[in-house]
């Protein structure tokens, strides 16, 4: 029985042996007939991007075909040195890598990345050009794919304005009304497809709708000539701007945006003819915007809902692992370049460079950061594009200007007495020294602020408490920072770093004292959360604090709800309740120097929107208004004059400048301005020397917004000698 058999394994085990034979000839045949079909492409009819495409394939179906695999991976790295990419090295490399036994290839690869290797890049000198926009420039602009015109927005109408006119290169054309049928646009994202037809924006809100909680706000597609918009999907993105940009896939099928659920903020991709939203990563993240080709999509790590943020990744577009690009404080603004090779993006919300980091096909580092500083000292907003002829478009910002100066209490002309980021000045009681908060450090988190005091007549500025030394987290503006009548401790609102209790993202805060050499920092309120205490003010004889307490609401954080005003013993305990406000905001506190009244700034949540400055007798309780204020924001305060008859409290307007204080008596109500000489400037928060003859006060001009262009700033390579 077994000899039986035997005829009949041999003859199975023969037939094996020949479809073996015939299947390994079929697949030498059909990888032979790919590579000599891709070798068509790349060398008589020059399609490199199928020619890459045919090689790729091969690597992929044939792998255990070394011969031609080897060829393919080899040509592969031809076709990248021909399209002038960086990562023809490091193919070349894999052939030397993984193909040792295929001799031709391995010694055509090292001849050829030897080549490369002897070539050296000489370093870009890029080149900067305004566009002169003769109006209104909006706060996003968006660069044509092909570089020659730029989206707007004004007067909620979408805008195309070509680069150059009749009257020279930089000088722009006339521009056209995209038709939206209606549609309000808004100004917080724009978006171009790759292919130019496409274009993305937001839709504006009726003010009604952003009382509600979690409201909502469409996202629509238009043709770039104009037409009838297809409202692609409707969602909650709270109030940053960040969190408004939006992308369109190179043929304008995909949209990919952010959104936020739970408090918490991701990115989704959705078709925009109608599909599912598909979220493309688990942790927080927003600003995603596809790659040229489509395959990746770019976005940034978020913390706190657009606040703040931090690194920059990519993800294949249809889903996969992210990849981590550059690690960044708060990377943003992200562009790719037209081959998708490289991703320009800045660090921080408004800063003086553009990064740009290579990237291979796969999304991931393909080497260093290179830093390119913006020109004159000027500060990037936004980068509005790149362009197939490698320019990139940047919306910049003239320097800002922060100083402090002082005046005298009749007006006239204000001195400078310090120049730099400087808020809420206060005298020291014997007139000789300023106190004042700054911003040290805006992008850690929390971001850090320091304290520092300057001779009244100017000089030299020393810092005596900064937040992170002292693990003290604390606002420049909206803490109520006060020096006691005695010149001896400070009063502020603030919080431990240990503390970590956010509401709706913001920190919970309590009313801290210290010296002022900045010591022994003491928490002296203790709110139940989610109650938040700030702006303090001391008593003249410096025994008690008051302050507001409100409290904070999921969702709505930037509403008043319940505002108290509570008065406390400086050395701590329980505070006794002096003033209840619903419904509105309180911004400013302060003790009169004979101990008699306190005075305060509300705002009205609900029309007719009144704002008023109060005063509480703190006798009998009462209180009275004594006048009506423009604004009732953290940048307005308010001070007493020595003699307690008189209030001042400056002006602020945030749309145009705002150069007056206004003193109000307490008497009769009267209002009188004092001018302060200044052009183009806000003035945000004040105080009244002790003597009653001069003011200090901070000062803040707005940098002017500017289009630019930035040209040859890609590295030339060069054959080294």
């Amino acid at each position: 029985m077994k000899n039986a058999k035997k005829p009949i394994f041999i003859l199975l085990l023969s037939i094996a042996a020949l479809f073996f034979i015939i299947n390994t000839s079929f697949s030498q045949q059909t990888a032979e007939q790919l590579f000599e079909k891709a070798l068509y492409m790349e060398e008589a009819a020059g399609d490199l991007e199928q020619a890459i495409d045919l090689f790729q394939q091969i690597l992929e179906d044939f792998p255990d075909n070394r011969e031609f695999a080897a060829k393919s991976l080899l040509h592969l790295g031809i076709c990248y040195e021909k399209q002038g990419l960086k990562k023809a090295r490091g193919t070349y490399q894999d052939v030397i890598n993984k193909y040792p036994d295929r001799q031709g290839e391995v010694a055509l690869a090292k001849e050829r990345l030897n080549r490369l290797l002897a070539m050296q890049e000489v370093p870009a000198k890029p080149t900067f050009r305004q566009i002169r926009i003769p109006t209104e420039v909006s706060w996003n602009i968006a660069l044509s794919p092909d570089g020659q015109s730029i989206l707007l927005v004004y007067d909620k109408k979408l805008w195309r304005m070509p680069l150059s006119g009749t009257l020279g290169p930089d000088l722009p054309g006339k521009p056209r009304h995209i038709n939206t049928e209606n549609v309000p646009v808004e100004w917080s994202g724009l978006a171009w497809s790759a292919d130019g037809k496409w274009i993305a924006f937001n839709d504006i809100l009726p003010q009604d709708s952003l009382k509600e909680q979690n409201w909502k706000q469409s996202i629509y597609v238009v043709p770039s000539e104009g037409g009838q918009p297809n409202k692609v999907i409707k969602n909650f993105r709270d109030v940053r701007v960040v969190n408004y940009r939006i992308s369109l896939s190179p043929e304008g099928k995909s949209l990919a945006y952010s959104s936020i659920e739970n408090n918490k903020m991701h990115v989704y991709t959705v078709p925009v003819n109608g599909g599912e939203p598909k979220q493309l990563v688990e942790f927080q993240s927003r600003e995603p915007v596809f790659s040229p080709d489509g395959e990746m999509i770019a976005f940034v790590e978020d913390q706190f809902l657009g606040r703040f943020g931090g690194s920059l990744w990519t993800i294949p577009a249809s889903g996969g692992s992210p990849s981590l690009v550059a690690e960044s404080r708060n990377a943003s603004s992200l562009v790719w370049s037209p081959d998708a090779s490289k991703i320009a993006f800045l660090d921080g919300d408004e800063t003086l460079q553009i990064n740009i980091i290579s990237v291979d096909q796969n999304g991931k580092p393909a080497g260093e950061r290179t830093t390119i500083m913006a020109p004159d000292g000027r500060l990037v907003r936004l980068l509005a594009g790149w362009s197939t002829d490698n320019k990139i478009g940047a919306l910049m910002l003239t320097k800002p200007e922060f100083a402090l100066y002082t005046l005298p209490e009749q007006g006239g002309q204000a001195s400078m007495i310090y120049y730099g980021s400087g808020f809420q000045p206060r005298w020291s009681p014997d007139g000789k020294r300023i106190y004042f908060t700054k911003d040290y450090d805006q992008d850690t988190i929390p971001p850090n602020c320091a304290i520092s005091v300057i001779p009244a007549e100017s000089g030299e500025t020393s810092d005596i408490l900064v937040g992170s030394e002292a693990r003290i987290f604390f606002r420049p503006f909206g803490a109520g920072m006060r020096i006691s009548r005695d010149g001896q401790k400070i009063v502020m609102s603030a919080k431990s770093y240990d503390d970590t209790v956010l509401i709706d993202n913001d920190p919970t805060m309590q009313i801290w004292t210290m010296t002022v050499e900045g010591e022994n920092p003491t928490q002296i309120t203790e709110p139940d959360v989610p109650f938040t205490d700030y702006n303090p003010c001391w008593s003249p004889d410096g025994k008690s604090i008051a302050f507001v307490r409100t409290r904070l609401q999921e969702g709505q954080s930037d509403q008043p709800m319940e505002r108290d005003i509570y008065i406390i013993n400086s050395s701590g305990g329980t505070p006794k309740l002096l003033k209840s406000e619903c419904n509105k905001w309180i911004t400013t506190l302060g003790w009169s120097p004979n101990g008699k009244l306190i005075a305060y700034i509300t705002g009205e949540k609900e029309p007719p929107n009144k704002k008023e400055l109060i005063v509480i007798d703190l006798d009998d309780g009462t209180s009275r208004v004594l006048t009506e204020v423009p604004d009732a924001s953290a940048h307005v305060e308010l001070a007493w004059s020595s003699d307690s008859k008189r209030i001042a409290f400056n002006e602020f307007d945030y749309d145009q400048p705002s150069p007056l204080i206004k003193i109000v008596s307490v008497e009769d109500g009267s209002v009188r301005d004092i001018e302060t000489g200044l052009v183009d400037y806000h003035i945000v928060h004040l105080d009244w020397s002790p003597d009653g003859k001069t003011f200090v006060f901070a000062g803040w001009k707005d940098g002017e917004k500017e289009f630019w262009l930035m040209e040859d700033f890609l590295p030339e390579t060069t054959a080294k000698k």
